[in-house]
């Protein structure tokens, strides 16, 4: 069996574009620029049309570094397939996307993970393929282009390599000057689409969509694929019936506050994540001593929430700096405990004698908060609240996010009064599973709430043998404290 890699979160970009030119690929880049939040160590376009051969760029760093403007006029075609990813396990500039086959003009980049590869392993070594040094992503793709090889048309192609696909995946892919974009039966990943003027434009989020001026169309469906050509959508089919399990966290912490997920703004749901924290957890405090403070970026809508509700004033007493990455997706502890210590600036005025409390998205490895409280006690603040817009976070990710262990997950060998000592502030609190939903305004099945609940809608595969009960199940049920 093959060493895989497992956990990445990424962005994918397909621009089809009726000029058989630059056009696309300027679209593609500046897509990725603003898809940044969504993976920092690398960037790569590959494009294909009908009178120019495949060509690529695929670098390490930060999209702003790796395209210089040669880069772009070189990247000539109707189409192009963009990617950001965030490594997990290896090296930044190993397997790099898109995934390119120019033997038969087609790349594809995937933003998501396939937990349980049994099935694909056996169908590329049936091939006679070699699967060793492939991570799950090449695979996918390394399966998808054997089935074209022998003759099938793309979606036909995708929709078999589905029958042994078991995980989660938001792709899209060029074969010749043909775009295609597709999601899993489970819709776990997101995968959205734009029209601009002379194109069609797939994107991982809606803010994407609106940096390069396009009209946000749609999501594409769970278990559907589209198909666009010289820029204009040709088809659709729907390979396999839909079954949604849109990844919650998402909406808790990857998604830009700015795109529209679910149907509705980001930001609308993170405010009302801060509701209902007001609900759950009132002000304990003197309201005229107490302030409101963000974690920034993600959870400034659910302190806003939450400040709104209580009526305490909130205030932007951190700062972060902007040229520090998200360290929950940086590939090590080591460098997650290096990049903390730069990350946050507290502005001491502003707490000095007052009853503080901090809101957070999420706890999971339990890096950031610490560092904020000592802070905090540092600047004299008279008590420390600490208040987290979702669940304690119990269980791996195995759909596409940086949480492989679940040795490393705080709430998984703490409760959440052992979590409140150790951190040595006066409360902590969380939003209960149905809280949290309810605020989506969706149903709990359309999720994927797993790490949360430790309920997988789609087979983990072997990692279900390292999967054990966490010493507490708090804030699962209604009830905070069962």
């Amino acid at each position: 069996m093959a060493e895989v890699e497992v956990g990445e979160k990424c962005a994918v970009v397909g621009v089809s574009h009726e000029e058989d030119g630059s056009a696309a690929s300027r679209l593609a880049g500046l897509a990725l620029f603003a898809l940044q939040h969504r993976g920092v160590e690398g960037s790569g376009i590959s494009t294909l049309g009908p009178t120019h051969e495949q060509r690529w760029v695929r670098k390490p760093g930060m999209v702003r570094d790796v395209y210089q403007p040669d880069d772009l006029l070189y990247l000539q075609g109707t189409t192009a397939v963009g990617h950001n990813r965030y490594s997990t396990n290896g090296g930044r500039s190993a397997h790099l996307q898109p995934v390119t086959s120019p033997d038969i003009g087609y790349a594809l980049a995937h933003n998501g993970n396939f937990p349980d590869l049994t099935r694909m392993e056996a169908y590329l070594e049936n091939r006679r393929l070699i699967t060793s040094g492939l991570n799950d992503s090449e695979m996918f793709a390394a399966a998808i282009a054997s089935k074209i090889r022998r003759g099938l048309e793309i979606d036909k192609a995708v929709q078999e390599v589905q029958g042994f696909a078991v995980g989660a995946y938001a792709c899209v892919a060029a074969y010749r000057e043909n775009l295609f974009a597709f999601r899993d039966p489970h819709g776990i990943r997101p995968l959205e689409i734009g029209k601009i003027d002379g194109g069609i434009v797939f994107a991982s989020e809606t803010c994407a969509l609106d940096t390069i001026g396009a009209e946000h169309v749609r999501s594409i469906e769970p278990g559907e694929l589209v198909l666009a050509e010289g820029g204009k959508i040709v088809e659709s089919y729907q390979l396999q019936p839909p079954e949604s399990h849109f990844d919650m966290f998402e909406l808790v912490y990857f998604a830009r506050h700015d795109s529209v997920q679910v149907g509705e703004r980001v930001n609308e749901v993170r405010r009302r994540f801060g509701y209902a924290l007001a609900e759950l957890h009132p002000p304990r405090t003197d309201l005229a001593n107490t302030v409101v403070i963000p974690v920034p970026d993600t959870s400034v809508p659910a302190a806003e929430g939450y400040a709104e509700k209580t009526g305490i004033p909130h205030e932007a007493a951190i700062v972060k700096n902007r040229y520090v990455g998200r360290t929950f997706m940086q590939p090590g502890q080591e460098s997650r405990r290096r990049d903390l210590s730069r990350k946050h600036t507290l502005i001491s005025e502003r707490v000095r004698g007052r009853d503080v409390i901090l809101v957070d998205d999420s706890i999971v490895r339990g890096n950031t908060i610490p560092n904020l409280i000592k802070e905090c006690k540092n600047a004299d603040a008279r008590s420390i609240t600490v208040l987290i817009a979702s669940p304690p976070v119990r269980f791996p990710d195995y759909y596409g996010i940086d949480t492989p262990s679940q040795d490393e997950l705080l709430a998984a060998h703490m409760t959440v009064d052992g979590m409140r000592n150790s951190f040595d502030i006066d409360y902590l609190g969380f939003l209960t599973v149905d809280a949290m939903v309810a605020a989506t305004g969706k149903a709990a099945e359309q999720f994927n709430l797993a790490p949360f609940t430790g309920e997988y809608p789609v087979s983990i595969g072997a990692h279900a043998a390292n999967i054990r009960a966490p010493v507490s199940m708090e804030y699962v049920d209604s009830d905070p404290t069962t």
